[in-house]
């Protein structure tokens, strides 16, 4: 099955704030907790876009320690026997691989697990109230333009 992948980050190579799966089966969105947050020492452009949109009325995280968002996934995918994750950034990618990792030489149990990234944009979006800059609205909206 297909899910579409979304992160906010601090900034270019920065740390992991939020991921969301848009998918058939369901959707999964994981913030970090506001402890974790507040130590990032947010960019100044991801404390003004990022981080106000990180909770919405239709769009609530789950606020989990970082060192939890690889159980969070791996119970999203436990169900689907050939899951394939589809961005449109590769460090989207490379942050959920590091969620995947959840100590030296060991990761969560996951399915055969498919990476696909796509040359696509999400927006403009024909999806209404979508709110740029927030994992779950960017997922839905990069799914959205790659299924119509």
């Amino acid at each position: 099955m297909l899910y579409f992948l979304d992160c906010e980050f601090n900034g270019f190579g920065g740390d992991l704030i939020s991921l969301a799966l848009s998918g058939e089966a369901g959707e999964l969105y994981l913030a970090r907790t506001e402890e974790e947050l507040n130590a990032l020492d947010a960019h100044e452009w991801v404390a003004e876009h990022v981080l106000p949109f990180l909770s919405l009325s239709d769009a609530r995280p789950d606020v989990l320690p970082l060192a939890k968002f690889g159980r969070a996934i791996q119970g999203f995918l436990a169900t689907d026997a050939e899951p394939v994750i589809v961005a449109d950034w590769p460090e989207d990618l490379m942050h959920l691989m590091q969620c995947l990792i959840i100590a030296p030489g060991q990761m969560v149990q996951i399915p055969d697990l498919s990476l696909r990234l796509m040359h696509a944009s999400a927006y403009p979006t024909e999806i209404s109230d979508a709110v740029q800059h927030n994992a779950l609205w960017d997922a839905r909206a990069l799914r959205q333009a790659v299924l119509g």
